[in-house]
């Protein structure tokens, strides 16, 4: 890990990003589309806030798509 990146936890596995990284940017590195619920810190963020959300060392960051049942 260089001091460009911090540690942070995705999907219960460890991992590292580029410092000052956005929600936002982080989904469209990780190429996610569809429909999924971003959960940062074990809560959900809603998508209006991804591009202000700036992701920390030590964060958990889940994404979680939604199933239906019936």
């Amino acid at each position: 890990m260089t001091s460009e990146s911090i540690a942070i936890v995705f999907n219960g596995v460890e991992s590292t990003v580029a410092n000052a990284l956005t929600l936002a940017q982080f989904i469209e590195e990780k190429k996610l589309s569809g429909r999924f619920v971003a959960i940062k810190n074990d809560e959900i963020r809603p998508k209006s806030s991804w591009s202000e959300d700036v992701i920390h060392s030590g964060d958990r960051i889940d994404i979680v798509t939604p199933i239906s049942g019936g």
